[in-house]
């Protein structure tokens, strides 16, 4: 082996060297982070900053002093669709103090907007094209929802599909102000 090659041979091992150190750095603090501000319930539920249908910015916080259901959905997701008149009936039965914000993740407007319309969905339809929303709770999968309560805690957790209406009552009285 002459000189030149032995040379791009050591270059190869350490740019591979370089490259391992990296990932494993890389891993390590993704790891840390997500795992350091996982949302758990008791835990200050984390602000975020999502859009109405016509187009105005609403927070998380502008729902304090009510209790919140917050949904994560997406229209291709069979369990978000199939939750949706599940969630619309327990909404137009009247709870006060409470409220059911549906965020969908990922998907344009006018997707949105025709689903709205096909659906007549009476909450507040909001959107989170880019995902950061989602990710500020940790979102792996759809639906997923959070109860929030006036105060801005999380009280409950639910990954997947809500199964009935009465559930989905249960879990907005949990949240309506004055019932704890």
């Amino acid at each position: 082996m002459n000189n030149s090659m032995l040379r791009q041979t050591k270059m190869i091992w350490v740019v591979c060297a370089l490259m391992v150190i990296a990932l494993v750095y890389t891993l390590m603090t993704t790891s840390f982070n997500k795992s350091s501000e996982s949302i758990r319930v008791g835990s200050t539920a984390p602000e975020i900053r999502v859009t109405t249908l016509d187009g105005s910015t609403v927070k998380l916080s502008d729902y304090r002093g009510k209790g919140v259901l917050l949904n994560f959905w997406g229209s291709w997701c069979g369990p978000c669709v199939s939750e949706m008149p599940r969630l619309k009936e327990a909404y137009e039965s009247g709870m006060n103090g409470v409220e059911i914000v549906a965020v969908n993740v990922g998907e344009s407007k006018g997707t949105i907007m025709e689903f709205n319309q096909k659906h007549q969905l009476p909450f507040p339809i909001m959107t989170d094209p880019t995902g950061e929303a989602a990710e500020a709770y940790r979102v792996n999968g759809l639906p997923a929802t959070f109860l929030v309560n006036s105060q801005g805690q999380v009280k409950q957790i639910f990954p997947g599909e809500l199964s009935n209406t009465e559930q989905i009552k249960a879990l907005l009285k949990s949240v309506q102000p004055g019932t704890w």
